[in-house]
């Protein structure tokens, strides 16, 4: 699955999980995650965005090239960090410290129903695909809108930074 062999790789210490076990089981998080801030992360990213497009065109196309960046990916790259903060890889510090890895748990126990929802979300699903998606295929209506609640993915509509000229 997907998300399962990024988290297994980005735990440091060995984690015991019981599958068998129907009791709730507690699976520990990354303990040296430190929060980041997603406006700085994003203007890291506009400023990339903007040397290549400059490259590309041959001159300094200066704030337009952020605005642009700004406009095309903000909202896609809020959702991502959205995502890697409930899944436990990165904190940021615009999201709830204790939304910070809340499927971490189901990501290591390999909950199928979880990493398809995951999967969906990380392709641009909204809320309301996911549930027509989980109708169409007969799933577990009940799990499906529970996940949804605690990945929470509107959480990450974001104001962005206002880039002035």
């Amino acid at each position: 699955m997907r998300s399962t062999l990024r988290f297994r790789q980005a735990v440091t210490r060995s984690v015991t999980v019981d599958v068998e076990s129907s009791a709730k089981c507690v699976v520990a998080v990354p303990e040296d995650v430190r929060p980041r801030s997603i406006y700085s992360a994003a203007l890291e990213e506009a400023y990339k965005h903007k040397w290549i497009e400059s490259q590309k065109s041959g001159h300094d196309l200066g704030d337009s090239a952020l605005k642009d960046w700004f406009r095309k990916y903000w909202l896609p790259f809020c959702r991502a960090k959205r995502l890697e903060h409930v899944e436990g890889m990165q904190k940021w510090s615009e999201f709830a410290e204790t939304e910070f890895g809340q499927v971490f748990q189901l990501i290591m126990v390999d909950d199928l129903l979880c990493d398809r929802v995951l999967d969906r979300m990380e392709n641009g699903f909204d809320n309301l695909e996911i549930i027509n998606w989980g109708l169409a295929w007969g799933l577990p209506m009940d799990r499906v809108l529970d996940l949804l609640e605690l990945i929470n993915i509107n959480r990450a509509r974001l104001e962005p930074i206002a880039i002035t000229s």
